[in-house]
């Protein structure tokens, strides 16, 4: 029972004498705010039990309130609800004079903290990078404090849950979405200026794109993605053929024979008879013989000259189209605070020659880098991996058997695109990017993909951001065009996990460790589903306000078709049912450090805590599917891309339960179910404990391998990992490898502390950050900055 000498510690990290006379006074307060007459007895007697239940030396104010609305409850739940408002107009009311006063300080003084460096993709020290935060800060808290229920608001101010992005909650805009360009390109689009007319040029076609990158990006808060960018950019690649080829037809007849054709004519021609870039000698024959029949006063030494003319002018605008459409999604400003656009694009299944020329120029523009050969941030590249497509077995075996031979592009394989998988694993080796997303993984098939269909990239999985999956739908086909995410919301898994093996602890004292860790087991799975319930709650909740945004704030998305189904919204309609066919994603963050809570160890090595971690996933399943039929709604599970989140979940933690050794006594929590960074397993053994993970949070997913050295120099090993990626059934995957640069004299390679050409200490150290990349480490907040310290590189 507390005694007279008890200490309580304020909210300011203060401490003073514990006084039972001031809970009394709160618990008057709340029977006379209810128009009660209080009972003093009844009273007191509430007060004792409180008193009684505190075990610490120096509990916090908080402890104390939780103990007096829990015993407010059991008496009168009336009051209890009293007690509970003012509470909580008591913490908005401190809030205003305290916490806010204090975030703008850090904003005004540019300190380096966490609240400035939580975008590793945003420059917070700016004035438009400080106005975004200030806004963003200012936002939250109204949100908070005016748009959530109190239960939500509270679970997210308390650690329980985190609900992303709620500086654009009153907003209520979307998180992202996967265009259809082949339709805007067709159509031509609107912004707010004028008309866009279909383009006619590859270069036209880039700097378009990076146009309606640009352009989206501030209408939606999250990521933005091309699912098809070797599709849609292959009808520019064939237009530029075409002119370069009828340009040089004309002049040779004006040369050769005096008469004069029109270069549209020709082209016209050219169009109608499908005349285009060919890889094959026998299909070039058949084109030049095409063009003999069809135009006369020139001979077949000139068609061929025209040909190879052509060829090369559009390999050299093809890349120069790459170049530029890499240069401006690195420098192209979109929101304010100085943001490049957090853009995607999808790749690698297209296998007619235009998309391939297109592919080999993209990927050769990556390598090449920014201008001083800096490795690129955007767009986030992720090349697809498809059986019989850009992949087999056979063709993986025969290029590893005689690499160098494979890599030099002197051998044939029987998959179209399997080259050019093997130069997206060059382009890796020194560029980080693409990433790889296996299309045959079973959740990712389609039974509606047809290798005979022009437009089968509607039936391929592909993915966005950090990690982020749409494709299965209740509204409408599973396909990843012309939808995105509507918003997530993340539980915080060590928590329950903690809270459950003390609970199992105080049910069952002297018991051994497997009794106890059964009991927990259940206790944990039980808290994952019923926090998973709360987010899905608060996720309908947020779906109700989203959907009653009016199409008008979204003039470029809504009014040009983008969001599939927008078109037909009138200006001042509700987008309403229009965004059904989004997903909202239940996450989760720290399954490593919840089986460390449960079982003392993580669940690389410990097949019970791999069991239960992943018994707790497909409890967030189960939730899913119940929700998916309560309100219709598609509904996923998401392993979690925590940036900031990492470290507030880990730094409210330690505050409420202590350090716990291996839980959460560093300053970040593992990221979803990724086996601990620290942990010394081979890369097979991570691709295999984590695959599984993949098919069951199909909101979003991501493995990751980390090496060491310069893997510019092992691209063999490159090709090995995404085959054991493809054979073990991963959905996304990547491999990070560290990339550093000498900003004093440009030197490239693996820098330790000084560079070995010049000696000097200025090192720009590229890394991937939650399955994205950020141009130096300076820019990640702390707890990122820890976790990548602790990564080790994984052996094969």
């Amino acid at each position: 029972m507390a005694s007279a000498t008890l200490f309580i510690t304020k909210r300011d990290g203060k401490k003073e004498p514990f006084s039972p006379q001031k809970i009394e006074e709160a618990i008057v307060k709340a029977y006379r705010a209810c128009g009660l007459c209080e009972n003093r007895d009844l009273i007191r007697n509430i007060v004792d039990q409180v008193c009684m239940k505190i075990t610490k030396e120096d509990p916090g104010v908080e402890e104390i309130q939780d103990l007096v609305e829990h015993e407010l409850m059991v008496h009168n739940p009336f009051v209890a609800k009293k007690y509970i408002i003012y509470r909580e107009w008591r913490n908005v009311e401190r809030d205003k004079r305290t916490g806010m006063k204090q975030i703008m300080d850090g904003i005004v003084k540019i300190e380096k903290n966490d609240i400035n460096l939580s975008n590793a993709n945003m420059s917070a020290h700016t004035p438009a990078g400080q106005m975004m935060t200030f806004a963003s800060e200012v936002t939250k808290d109204y949100t908070n404090k005016y748009l959530l229920g109190v239960k939500y608001a509270r679970a997210h101010r308390n650690g329980d849950i985190h609900i992303h992005d709620l500086d654009y909650y009153p907003t209520k805009t979307t998180t992202c979405l996967q265009y259809d360009l082949e339709d805007l390109y067709e159509r031509g689009f609107r912004t707010k200026n004028g008309s866009i007319r279909t383009p006619q040029s590859i270069q036209s076609y880039a700097t378009l794109a990076t146009i309606i990158f640009q352009t989206n990006q501030n209408e939606q808060h999250g990521g933005q993605s091309i699912p098809a960018f070797d599709y849609f950019m292959a009808p520019g690649v064939r237009k530029s053929f075409q002119k370069h080829l009828a340009e040089t037809l004309k002049l040779i007849v004006s040369l050769e024979s005096g008469k004069e054709i029109e270069r549209k004519e020709i082209q016209q021609k050219l169009a109608e008879q499908h005349i285009s870039v060919q890889e094959k000698k026998e299909e070039q024959e058949k084109a030049i013989a095409s063009i003999l029949s069809m135009i006369e006063g020139i001979d077949e030494k000139g068609v061929r000259k025209a040909w190879q003319h052509a060829m090369d002018k559009t390999i050299r605008e093809t890349h120069q189209a790459m170049e530029a459409f890499i240069h401006n999604l690195n420098t192209m400003h979109s929101r304010g605070g100085n943001q490049v656009v957090f853009s995607s694009i999808n790749y690698g299944t297209d296998t007619s020659p235009e998309a391939r020329l297109l592919m080999r120029e993209l990927l050769s523009a990556t390598m090449e880098g920014l201008g001083h050969g800096e490795v690129p941030i955007f767009p986030i590249q992720i090349f697809k991996v498809k059986d019989g497509v850009s992949y087999s077995e056979k063709d993986c075996a025969k290029a590893l058997a005689d690499f160098p031979k494979a890599l030099s592009g002197e051998m044939e394989f029987e998959a179209p695109n399997f080259d050019l998988l093997i130069e997206a694993c060059r382009t890796t080796s020194k560029a980080l990017f693409p990433n790889f997303v296996f299309l045959d993984a079973p959740f990712n098939k389609h039974e509606k993909w047809n290798a005979d269909d022009p437009k089968r990239y509607l039936y391929e999985v592909a993915t966005m951001g950090c990690r982020t999956r749409v494709f299965e739908n209740l509204h409408g086909e599973k396909s990843s065009v012309g939808r995105g995410n509507l918003s997530f919301t993340s539980l915080n898994m060590p928590r329950l996990a903690i809270e459950a093996i003390r609970e199992a602890e105080e049910n069952n004292p002297g018991a051994d460790k497997h009794t106890i860790r059964r009991e927990a087991k259940e206790i944990f799975l039980e808290g994952v589903r019923k926090t998973s319930e709360m987010i899905a709650e608060q996720l309908y909740d947020r779906y109700k306000y989203q959907k009653s945004s009016l199409a008008r704030q979204y003039p470029f998305m809504m009014g040009n078709d983008v969001w599939k189904g927008g078109g037909s919204l009138d200006p001042n309609d509700e987008v309403g049912e229009v965004i059904k066919s989004g997903t909202l994603g239940i996450g989760f963050i720290g399954g490593h450090n919840a089986m460390i809570a449960i079982y003392g160890e993580g669940h690389a090595h410990n097949q019970e805590a791999w069991q239960t971690l992943y018994d707790a996933v497909m409890v967030m399943n189960e939730v899913v599917e119940e929700y998916k039929k309560k309100y219709g709604l598609n509904y996923s599970v998401l392993a979690t891309p925590a940036e900031g989140l990492s470290g507030r979940f880990t730094r409210m933690d330690k505050k409420k339960y202590g350090v716990i050794a291996g839980v959460n006594d560093r300053d970040y929590y593992v990221n979803s179910f990724h086996i601990d960074v620290k942990e010394p397993v081979t890369i097979f053994e991570k691709i295999k404990k984590e695959a599984p993970f993949h098919a069951i949070t199909r909101g979003g997913h991501i493995t990751y391998v980390e090496l060491d050295g310069e893997a510019k120099k092992n691209i063999s090993g490159i090709l090995k990992i995404v085959k054991a990626m493809h054979d073990e059934g991963i959905g996304y995957g990547s491999i990070n490898h560290p990339v550093d640069t000498c900003n004093k004299c440009g030197y490239k390679g693996v820098i330790y502390a000084k560079c070995p050409v010049c000696s000097g200490e200025n090192i720009a150290r590229l890394r991937r950050i939650t399955g994205y990349l950020t141009g130096s480490l300076d820019s990640w907040n702390s707890a990122k900055q820890a976790e990548e310290h602790d990564r080790v590189k994984h052996s094969k």
